[in-house]
């Protein structure tokens, strides 16, 4: 039976936004679930980790990502295995979430391989040599001991090594992709350019192009992933865009939806209200009087 775990029963204070644990796990941890976003970094030996029902090998050095509501656990482990948890709250830090969705390693590592192995038992790829594993446990651990001490500004400081920590790792997927596992790494970076460039006209056979992938190949993939089509996403990631100029009250719809890559306000303003189930011009005025 799986174990359900909030983060109200596992982090420390129940507003905190992270959670670091560091411990031996020498005859492995029951099945379990949890409802936040959980790093997992092995820091020595070798065990079987139950992820969906299916079983992976991992060792010393390996890196991997639960998106959360996923059922986990460890088996058959060797009496030196050690792990490191890092677990956070996406809702609760301020982290600039659109920038690092442009970085091809943090589409792998965070969006990527969590997708792919709840809907095909895909493996985690990225393993860390001993020198860079070493450096991952010193920012790990300087992020500890801000939650830990909890001085003035501990919550700021913690944010900051976090999201450094989640940049070094998204690097290093990207620099040890190059040779090990190029397809995986094209097709992310064709995600990734499109956090970057969601204003230009993209078809889906320029997408597939740039993941070095047939177009039939390069959808379902897509879908495995976000569970929606390209177009969505653009028009999503559009959308997205769009709100955050209509908060800033500096433009008005026509100007919006022009600067989001809709050459239609009225279509623009069906689609808003499509995905947001509010108008642009509501929207707008919400965030202005407020």
């Amino acid at each position: 039976m799986t174990h359900k775990i909030s983060a109200r029963d596992h982090f420390a204070q129940e507003d905190d936004f992270c959670q670091v644990n560091i411990h031996n796990i020498p005859t492995g941890f029951p099945l379990h679930s949890h409802d936040y976003v959980e790093i997992v970094i092995i820091l020595s030996g070798r065990s079987s980790h139950m992820i969906n029902e299916r079983s992976y090998p991992v060792g010393s050095g390996d890196v991997y990502v639960l998106q959360g509501r996923q059922e986990h656990g460890f088996q058959e482990s060797t009496g030196d295995f050690r792990v490191c948890n890092v677990m956070f709250r996406p809702e609760l830090v301020s982290f600039p979430f659109d920038r690092l969705r442009k970085l091809p390693g943090y589409q792998a590592l965070f969006v990527l391989e969590p997708a792919r192995r709840a809907d095909s038992g895909f493996r985690s790829l990225l393993r860390l040599d001993s020198p860079r594993l070493k450096e991952v446990l010193e920012k790990v651990q300087r992020i500890r001991i801000e939650m830990e001490m909890r001085a003035g500004g501990f919550d700021c400081t913690a944010q900051a090594h976090l999201l450094e920590l989640i940049v070094f790792l998204s690097r290093t997927y990207s620099s040890d992709s190059e040779n090990s596992r190029p397809g995986l790494m094209r097709f992310s970076e064709a995600i990734a350019w499109m956090e970057q460039n969601y204003v230009k006209h993209s078809t889906v056979n320029e997408l597939a192009r740039r993941a070095a992938m047939s177009e039939r190949h390069f959808l379902r993939m897509f879908r495995k992933t976000f569970k929606t089509s390209p177009l969505e996403h653009l028009i999503r990631l559009r959308i997205r865009h769009a709100e955050k100029l209509l908060q800033s009250g500096r433009h008005n719809i026509t100007e919006t939806a022009y600067a989001s890559g809709f050459s239609d306000s009225n279509y623009f303003s069906r689609q808003f209200r499509r995905i947001t189930g509010t108008s642009p011009r509501e929207y707008r005025g919400s965030h202005i009087s407020s």
